[in-house]
């Protein structure tokens, strides 16, 4: 991996935030989303603790393995969740 890759996770991360804080307004809202708003807020700390790290060596997510199992992906954010986890588990330090 290179800084190139880094960059790539970063971004992946930052927009996983943002999908994550969009999906947490649309239950408040009472509109339907992807995930529950408990499963959101621990998946967002986890990939806060990726953007911190960006090291899977120093920190490796747990949210990609039971999210999979437990819940329907109805507009994709379950499917880009787990891209943003794969990609990271890649990295390799520099």
């Amino acid at each position: 991996m290179t800084n190139k890759d880094t960059i790539k996770v970063e971004a992946l991360c930052r927009r996983a935030l943002n999908e994550i804080d969009n999906a947490i307004q649309k239950h408040e809202r009472g509109e339907d989303a992807d995930l529950s708003i408990p499963m959101l807020q621990k998946i967002r700390v986890e990939i806060e603790k990726m953007l911190v790290s960006l090291n899977p060596r120093e920190y490796m997510p747990s949210y990609a393995r039971f999210m999979l199992d437990s819940w329907e992906d109805k507009y994709g954010l379950v499917d880009f969740l787990a891209k943003a986890s794969y990609q990271y588990k890649k990295l390799k330090p520099m």
